[in-house]
């Protein structure tokens, strides 16, 4: 490797060979003499170096040229690396893209689905109708607000009451509710139970929407 060293490297370099530092200092020095390699003294320490072969050493000019060319080609890389970088987020996006098979099914799917769902509104839309004012409206969101509730806190109460049998008696749920003869809210009953429970949720939202409108109403008037 082209870079300075002294004695002490040469000995570490080449210590299983038998080679100490007082040999490597005598090597150097004979080297030293015979104008192979070159040395600098500072002090006690001593660095020796290749001699630089003038020959081997490229003019400035020619230096800056492929400085300049390789500035070029990094620039070129760089241009060529986001193209590659681009091609490949395009790629990806594609392979998320429905094939024309699949979009043909699903275009199927979407017109049986909308043919059953203007059966449903053909009814619908051949009735009159009546229209609803906004006390009348504001009267059933009440009443559905009401039943829901009171559903859900009946449940929850009944629920509290047998969890408090079962644990006095050791009985488990089915056998308890047989010997009573309960009947238990089958699964859809308990995810209409939900829903409508979202549907309250949705109802107080807007109450509260409309009670904050009203009040800052009276406040700018």
């Amino acid at each position: 490797q082209n870079r300075p060293f002294n004695a002490q490297n040469i000995a570490d370099a080449l210590g299983r060979h038998g080679i100490k530092k007082g040999m490597a200092q005598k090597h150097l020095d004979s080297l030293t003499e015979k104008g192979e390699i070159s040395v600098e003294v500072g002090g006690k320490s001593q660095v020796w170096y290749k001699v630089q072969d003038p020959d081997g050493v490229l003019p400035d000019d020619v230096l800056k040229e492929m400085e300049a060319d390789k500035k070029i080609k990094a620039a070129r890389l760089a241009e060529l690396n986001g193209d590659v970088a681009k091609r490949k987020a395009r790629m990806m996006q594609m392979a998320k893209q429905l094939t024309t098979k699949q979009m043909n099914i699903k275009i199927e799917q979407l017109t049986s689905e909308n043919a059953k769902m203007e059966e449903k509104l053909v009814p619908m839309r051949a009735s009159k109708g009546t229209s609803v004012s906004a006390s009348e409206m504001k009267k059933m969101e009440d009443e559905f607000v009401k039943n829901v509730e009171l559903w859900g806190t009946r449940r929850r109460n009944f629920n509290d009451a047998l969890g408090t049998i079962m644990d006095s008696t050791g009985q488990t749920k089915k056998k308890l509710g047989d010997e009573l003869g309960f009947e238990w809210d089958d699964e859809k009953a308990t995810e209409k139970l939900d829903t409508y429970k979202k549907t309250v949720d949705t109802i107080k939202r807007k109450r509260a929407i409309e009670a904050r409108q009203k009040k800052f109403k009276r406040m700018v008037a």
